[in-house]
């Protein structure tokens, strides 16, 4: 699993909801890249009262990252960012530009070897 955090800012001055959401999906050599993503794992943020300001989310949940097989060390991992206008804490009516994306996550040993 993976956590995220989205860095972002708004076109309005107004306080509305955004919600982004992030999945994934691992495959290794020789698989097809044409897999489901996992679930969609949803994060609420919301706009501070001014156009063009950085606005940072809170850390998410884990988000599972799906497989065909099983995730093994060297898979490439897919990651599907949007906006989920359907989410009940997704108020805002104007854009949302998304600026970043962090990725957190844990390794196995000191280098990862």
């Amino acid at each position: 699993t993976v956590t995220f955090q989205v860095f972002w800012t708004s076109t309005a001055t107004d306080t509305d909801g955004v919600s982004w959401a992030l999945q994934g999906v691992a495959v290794s050599d020789n698989e097809t890249i044409d897999v489901a993503y996992g679930t969609a794992v949803v994060v609420d943020d919301a706009c501070q009262s001014a156009a063009e300001e950085l606005y940072v989310a809170p850390e998410s949940s884990a988000v599972t990252i799906a497989s065909s097989g099983s995730i093994a060390d060297g898979d490439l991992c897919y990651f599907r960012i949007f906006r989920d206008v359907s989410d009940s804490n997704d108020d805002a009516a104007e854009d949302a530009r998304l600026i970043g994306v962090k990725l957190f996550y844990t390794t196995d040993a000191k280098n990862d070897a």
